[in-house]
């Protein structure tokens, strides 16, 4: 009986952390995607609390904007469209954010797939555009001409804890994969980088910049011998 006591604080400090991994934040992401521009970041959140002018690495992307807290559990990272905010995005395992669609960062892929009310594809694991959304194929984070949800489920160092090697090259590489894979259901992984965009008609250069972008992200066609 001695033990009991210990069993029981043991069981409850196990269901406290489980509540804190799984508590989304409070903080609002679609928030400073509305603060339009610099002059409404700095109004809102503060000058001291907006890096400009700053780059920044996602996959092998390289961009430019402003980091807004940077170095804290508030960081995002903004891109700018003529001088408008046109993207926010945060990444890592977790964050003080959540879009107004309720997603947020260590998020598991059916918790998406159940706000999503639908299922959808990502793009195979074990290479720098892993994990990424692909389509979410016409469910509710499917997005409109005022906002659409890009997302990226953890491919940090391929782990695939709980999928064996060879269940985990299943779902690798350059292709295209329905989330309701076995293996992909199994492995079960959670949002590591979540963006949300305003749509904007980009100009000529940007069009050619942007196609060259895509086309070395693009999965590469199958050529026959």
């Amino acid at each position: 009986m001695k033990f009991f006591p210990l069993l029981i604080g043991l069981m409850m400090l196990a269901a406290c952390q489980q509540e804190k991994a799984t508590t989304p934040p409070t903080e609002i992401l679609n928030e400073v995607l509305a603060a339009q521009d610099v002059a409404g970041l700095q109004a809102k959140y503060g000058k001291e609390n907006l890096s400009l002018d700053t780059t920044w690495f996602i996959g092998d992307d390289t961009l430019r904007g402003s980091i807004l807290f940077p170095n804290t559990p508030k960081q995002a990272f903004i891109y700018y469209h003529e001088g408008r905010i046109a993207d926010v995005t945060i990444q890592g395992e977790s964050s003080a954010w959540k879009t107004s669609s309720g997603l947020f960062l260590g998020m598991s892929l059916t918790e998406v797939q159940k706000i999503n009310s639908k299922n959808f594809t990502i793009s195979g694991f074990h290479w720098s555009h892993g994990g990424s959304v692909v389509s979410w194929e016409g469910g509710k984070l499917s997005g409109d001409s005022s906002l659409s949800h890009l997302a990226s489920f953890s491919n940090a160092n391929n782990a695939h804890e709980g999928l064996r090697d060879e269940e985990y090259t299943l779902i690798s590489g350059e292709a295209e994969f329905d989330i309701r894979h076995p293996s992909i259901q199994k492995l079960n992984p959670r949002l590591d980088l979540i963006s949300i965009i305003k749509p904007f008609i980009p100009s000529k250069s940007e069009g050619i910049k942007m196609g060259h972008q895509i086309e070395k992200s693009q999965i590469p066609p199958v050529r026959g011998n």
